[in-house]
C-alpha cells in the first residue's frame, strides 16, 4: 500500500478563465486539476532558458521561409498574370497564416 496521501491544501488565486483553463489542460491529459498543478510545479520541463530561446529562433526562422516560398508563390502567379487566384490556394494561404499567427503566439505566451 504505497498510495501517496494528500493532506495539506495550496491555495491558489486565480481568475475563472486561468482555472477553466486548468480543468481544461487537466482533462485533456486525464487527470486532476491537482495532479495537473503538482506535476507542472514540481517536474517542470528539463529545458533552460537558452534551449528555449534557441528553438523559439529556429521556429522564427522556419516560419520566415514559409514566407519566403509564399511569397515566390504570389510572384509566380503575377508574372502568369493570373486574375484572381482560386478558392483553394486562398484556403491554403489562410491556414497558412493562421498557424503562423497560433505559433507565434504560443511562443510569446512562454516568454
Amino acid at each position: 500500500m504505497n498510495e501517496k496521501v494528500y493532506t495539506t491544501n495550496l491555495i491558489v488565486r486565480m481568475t475563472d478563465k486561468e482555472k477553466r483553463e486548468v480543468a481544461r489542460a487537466a482533462s485533456k491529459r486525464g487527470i486532476s486539476m491537482s495532479e495537473l498543478v503538482r506535476t507542472c510545479v514540481l517536474k517542470p520541463p528539463e529545458v533552460s532558458r537558452k534551449e528555449f530561446n534557441t528553438l523559439k529562433r529556429m521556429i522564427n526562422y522556419e516560419i520566415r521561409k514559409i514566407g519566403v516560398n509564399v511569397n515566390q508563390i504570389a510572384k509566380k502567379y503575377n508574372e502568369y498574370s493570373y486574375v484572381e487566384p482560386s478558392l483553394d490556394l486562398l484556403s491554403k494561404l489562410n491556414q497558412i497564416i493562421e498557424l503562423m499567427y497560433e505559433i507565434n503566439g504560443r511562443i510569446d505566451n512562454k516568454t
